[in-house]
């Protein structure tokens, strides 16, 4: 549809003939720890929280519309006694002798001081007017979406002018004692420093000392059972059994890939989905054992995300390598099964040449 718009000289104006032009806005922001509860499974988070008053507790929301995901629920400073904390990428374990800071009335508030340390004046905060969605035809899309803040790192603290380095992170623990352990981010930088977070006084580091934390099992992914845990701001609880844990060494690979991508190359991921995409083209015997090389190489508890297919997730690459019969690990195949409903089927070629 064109708009047309009178000037003083009565000509007409095609306003579709102006270039479309966009902008980005930094916007400074912290990490929170809290808790989704997602239909009583809970799952700890850093809370997204930027200066203009939007947080990020998995679908971006004004200080309004956070005041009800508090309220419902959804967004909770505690962890029932007896349900599990799980913890993307890292594991979960049942809680047991949880002590909090917060209740839903004070969690909600600490939130809107973390803004307000953002935003002494609390000026040009963001207003979603009771939605955060819009329509588009028959359609109903976020406007927001998910804000995604990573980390940055500044060579002077405090001075916005001093280089800036990117980064990226993942949780895992930091011993206190052999009884007690810390919830701690892992923040790795584009110049390989990694900086832990989550305790009183950050630590920052080289990837070797990193390592040799990690070596000296300071730094792990598993804990025993009863062992204490602190959240920084957030409380502390007894950890009963453990349903999984993502191994400390997977973890330490995951770091190449992050430190690679904030610098611009290809990660494991990358590599391994270009050479799927060249087998599928020439499926050859050599171009198998590629993939396999490639595909070993990601971290595990990333390999489900090589085709970016939340439906097959990476089982037609391992039926490639491993063979047919790794369909049968498929969820839909394995519902399938217990149902009683028609197998579903995945076609992969085979090497042509073998």
């Amino acid at each position: 549809m064109r708009l047309f718009k009178k000037n003083k000289g009565n000509a007409d104006l095609n306003f579709e003939s102006f270039p479309s032009i966009e902008r980005k806005m930094v916007v400074k922001g912290r990490f929170v720890p809290g808790v989704i509860n997602n239909g009583g499974n809970y799952f700890f988070v850093n809370l997204e929280v930027f200066e203009d008053g939007l947080i990020d507790c998995w679908e971006t929301v004004d200080l309004e519309l956070f005041r009800g995901k508090v309220d419902s629920g959804w967004v909770t400073p505690i962890i029932p006694n007896e349900k599990n904390l799980s913890i993307h990428h890292l594991g979960s374990w049942l809680v047991k002798n949880g002590e909090w800071n917060f209740n839903r009335e004070s969690y909600f508030d600490h939130i809107r001081n973390v803004i307000k340390d953002l935003n002494p004046e609390m000026k040009n905060l963001y207003n979603c007017f009771g939605t955060t969605t819009k329509k588009i035809g028959q359609v109903n899309v976020s406007v927001l979406g998910m804000a995604r803040g990573k980390p940055v790192r500044r060579e002077k603290t405090g001075d916005y002018f001093s280089p800036k380095h990117n980064g990226d992170s993942f949780h895992a623990f930091r011993m206190r004692s052999n009884s007690e352990y810390d919830l701690v981010s892992i923040n790795i930088f584009a110049d390989s420093r990694i900086q832990i977070s989550g305790i009183e006084q950050p630590e920052l580091l080289s990837i070797e000392e990193f390592r040799n934390l990690v070596e000296a099992q300071v730094i792990t992914t598993e804990i025993p059972e009863n062992s204490k845990v602190h959240i920084y701001g957030l409380g502390k609880c007894t950890v009963g059994e453990c349903q999984y844990s993502t191994d400390i060494n997977e973890k330490v690979s995951e770091i190449n890939d992050i430190i690679a991508e904030l610098n611009g190359k290809k990660t494991s991921l990358i590599i391994c989905h270009e050479i799927y995409d060249e087998y599928l083209s020439n499926p050859t015997v050599k171009l198998r054992d590629s993939l396999k090389v490639a595909y070993e190489k990601i971290p595990l508890h990333l390999r489900t995300y090589v085709l970016g297919d939340m439906d097959t997730k990476d089982i037609p690459v391992r039926m490639i390598i491993y063979g047919d019969k790794e369909i049968e690990n498929w969820s839909h195949y394995l519902i399938a099964k217990q149902e009683g409903y028609e197998l579903p089927q995945l076609n992969v070629p085979k090497p042509k040449d073998e």
